[in-house]
């Protein structure tokens, strides 16, 4: 019986741990490389480039020192405002300076030489193939704002009241 519902408890948690067929092409050069990224302290990297300071794992996962546990969480536009919040009054990361991304900042990190998904896993070693939220808003009838897609590094106009993931970056 035991061996059975181990057997079940595997098989199950298998199920639910990310399995990447990410796929580079060593042809082309590198847009956003792990050597671009300068590994700072408490579950954060900074982007040497632009001087950004990126949590490495998606809101709701937490960093392990090695890598990203737990449920990546999806927001609503609003809903991603009240989070960040919270984390900022929490100093999540030892910081409480976490927003939404600009468009143009999100896009530096994507890696276009690379597929499912389009960041380079050393720097982010967990990175849904899913759109993440951005501050960039759209102007019109309906609220909207900038996605950038981690299947393939495309951007996307989402309303604000689908949800997506949120990958933040700290300070102006």
């Amino acid at each position: 019986m035991l061996l059975r519902c181990l057997f079940s408890f595997f098989l199950i948690g298998g199920l639910v741990l990310p399995v990447y067929a990410q796929k580079c092409d060593s042809s082309k050069s590198a847009t956003a490389p792990f050597s671009q990224f300068g590994i700072a302290a408490r579950a954060t990297i900074t982007d040497n480039k632009n001087d950004n300071t990126w949590l490495r794992c998606p809101v709701g996962m937490t960093w392990d020192g090695h890598s990203c546990e737990g449920i990546s969480f999806t927001y609503t536009w609003t809903g991603a405002v009240v989070a960040i919040d919270e984390l900022n009054a929490n100093n999540h990361a030892g910081r409480s300076d976490w927003r939404l991304p600009t468009v143009e900042e999100l896009n530096t990190v994507v890696e276009r030489r690379c597929f499912k998904p389009a960041i380079d896993l050393k720097a982010f070693p967990y990175s849904p193939e899913s759109g993440f939220w951005t501050d960039t808003t759209v102007e019109g009838a309906q609220p909207r704002a900038w996605v950038v897609h981690f299947l393939n590094g495309n951007q996307y106009i989402a309303n604000k009241s689908q949800t997506w993931r949120l990958r933040l970056v700290a300070g102006e």
